[in-house]
């Protein structure tokens, strides 16, 4: 094992025993207690009181939490939850919490309450007394709150000796199962594909100065390239590029990232076994200093027949924003540039073929490009202000007319829907700063396609509140608003992954941040850490969620899921448009 594998594990060394249990439970299935209600903090989550947040074990300097998610009591609001009794009798309450010597809080079981104070030390379980109840639904509430609190996890039990470790094997849902857990360098992306031909998933880890750390499907370390120390804090703002792919067709991927030698900045093709160069132009950039504002990689398919093999080129450095095209050997193809302020053209490009006819369009912002770099169309008359500027895409035909339309989180201005070769708006809905999308047929009896997207608010950091948090808007296919979820903004900067995660090749499971959205658009926890990534990761035809922490990435499947015995990813048009071609925006 190299050093850094070494220094990465004994850094992380507690989180990983804290999670160890879980990891445990995952492989062999948790044994349900007997007589037994376990109530997490995400249950309240429902209608969570202004001031409150959610919080990690890490957050918290905790050992542990359970599911990893503990909430924070920073209003006095009641928070209030039903839970159902499985059979009368006298139930022993439990709770695990942490606070200081003037936070506290209490907790009310039907109208009794407890003469127990909680959260008022380190972090403890805690015994909080005996209720008769009967069996059928029962109220749980959190009350008399001293702000600064926290709790992870309430349990009734009629077992009066009941421990905190027989708990913790019951974290998450039943259906979760661990697959993978791999310790990683501090990243802000990672890009998948097979670098050793051995048909297993490896990742590059890009790290937010554009350091890229390579690992084989083992977490055994590969390679690591070193970016410069210089212009470390203009790199750092945004995700770094990278796309893992097989340009040359000998079923060993390479890594499209980007490098600074010799003075220069440059766009190369790196062995993905051995991180040698193959191929390199300079980066499409003018000469530093410069902005590094979006710089984006993404796999199109810009000539007719044969599989996506050309690669596209996003580069914001600020006043000017160039889309580049090269094929498989670097050659340049074309290049479109704009005179825009940073963000203009959004945060990714988006080679999709949008009218089915074997070949790419490029999308990018409010422009579309056709595969030889030639404008279709732009909006620039309706969104000439930066900050108006795309956050995400997706593509589906939301109107039913038998074409794809392009789906569109644009910040302040809210919801698109257009034509995609004409830019028409079909139809545009406000949802705070839209950043985060999805559209499928997800919620029952409401017409579909539904479009959902994350409202992203802002807090007032000088305040002591969290800075970016978000929301749920569900909207049918007609833009008529029909949820949202939950009820207040949850803090964090959550994204969306949708799949077949059972493997039956018929149903779309939607996950966004720890949760999976039910047909009615609501949350059950289901991850520890927030989802980042979904695919065949495991090559049985069912799709894993992929989560991304600091210092790790865990790969999670259904322990429902049906193995049909077939790669996705073997399809170079899933590989690409799945796969490949993924950012957190």
């Amino acid at each position: 094992m190299s050093y850094f594998l070494r220094s990465i594990g004994a850094t992380l060394l507690l989180l990983s025993a804290g999670l160890g249990s879980l990891a445990h439970a995952q492989a062999s299935g948790p044994t349900p207690l007997p007589n037994t209600v376990i109530v997490p903090a995400s249950d309240f989550l429902e209608e969570l009181p202004k001031g409150d947040i959610i919080a990690t074990a890490g957050e918290l300097k905790a050992p542990w939490l359970f599911n990893n998610t503990a909430l924070v009591l920073k209003s006095k609001t009641n928070l209030l939850t039903q839970v159902q009794v499985p059979a009368a009798g006298t139930y022993y309450l439990y709770v695990r919490s942490q606070g200081g010597p003037k936070t506290s809080f209490r907790v009310a079981v039907n109208d009794q309450l407890t003469a127990t104070a909680f959260g008022q030390g380190p972090l403890s379980w805690q015994p909080g007394g005996t209720f008769a109840l009967p069996a059928g639904p029962a109220d749980i509430k959190i009350t008399r709150v001293e702000l600064g609190g926290a709790f992870d996890v309430l349990v009734l039990s009629q077992n009066p000796q009941l421990a905190e470790a027989d708990v913790r094997p019951q974290q998450l849902a039943a259906d979760v199962q661990l697959l993978h857990e791999y310790p990683i360098p501090a990243s802000n992306a990672v890009k998948f594909g097979d670098v050793t031909g051995d048909g297993k998933t490896d990742f590059a880890v890009l790290s937010p100065d554009f350091s890229v750390h390579v690992f084989d499907n083992s977490g055994r370390a590969l390679w690591q390239y070193q970016a410069p120390s210089e212009y470390v804090k203009e790199r750092s703002e945004f995700e770094a590029p990278g796309v893992v792919w097989d340009f040359d067709h000998d079923r060993r991927a390479e890594l499209a990232h980007w490098r600074f030698h010799d003075g220069r900045e440059w766009l190369v093709l790196a062995d993905g076994r051995t991180g040698r160069i193959r191929r390199e132009v300079p980066w499409p950039t003018r000469p530093l200093p410069h902005d590094y504002n979006n710089f984006r990689l993404a796999v199109g398919r810009l000539h007719p027949g044969g599989a996506p093999n050309d690669l596209v080129v996003l580069t914001d450095m600020g006043g000017t924003i160039s889309v580049s095209a090269y094929d498989a050997q670097l050659k340049p193809l074309w290049t479109h540039t704009e005179p825009r302020k940073k963000d203009s053209l959004g945060h990714y490009v988006y080679p999709v073929d949008l009218d089915q006819d074997g070949v790419d369009e490029v999308l990018v912002g409010s422009l579309l490009l056709d595969a030889k770099g030639k404008e279709i169309w732009n909006r620039f008359d309706l969104l000439p202000d930066n900050h108006d500027h795309a956050d995400s895409y997706k593509f589906a035909d939301v109107n039913h007319d038998g074409h794809l339309d392009i789906v569109t989180a644009n910040s302040e201005t809210g919801v698109f829907v257009r034509q995609a070769f004409t830019g028409k708006t079909i139809w545009q809905v406000t949802a705070e700063h839209s950043q985060q999308i999805q559209v499928g047929d997800f919620l029952r009896a409401v017409p579909g396609p539904q479009v959902v997207v994350g409202g992203r608010t802002y807090g007032n950091r000088e305040a002591g509140e969290p800075y970016l948090s978000s929301q749920l808007y569900w909207f049918d296919s007609q833009g008529r608003r029909v949820k949202k979820w939950p009820g207040t903004p949850l803090n964090g900067n959550p994204d969306f992954v949708r799949g077949n995660w059972r493997g039956d090749g018929r149903t779309t499971d939607l996950f966004w941040y720890k949760f999976r959205l039910n047909d009615a658009g609501t949350g059950e926890l289901y991850f520890p850490d927030p989802v980042f990534h979904l695919f065949d990761f495991e090559g049985t035809g069912a799709e894993q969620v992929i989560t991304l922490s600091p210092g790790w990435l865990r790969v999670y499947g259904s322990r429902q899921a049906q193995s049909r015995g077939v790669d996705l990813k073997k399809n170079p048009e899933y590989l690409q448009r799945t796969v490949v071609n993924h950012t957190h925006y």
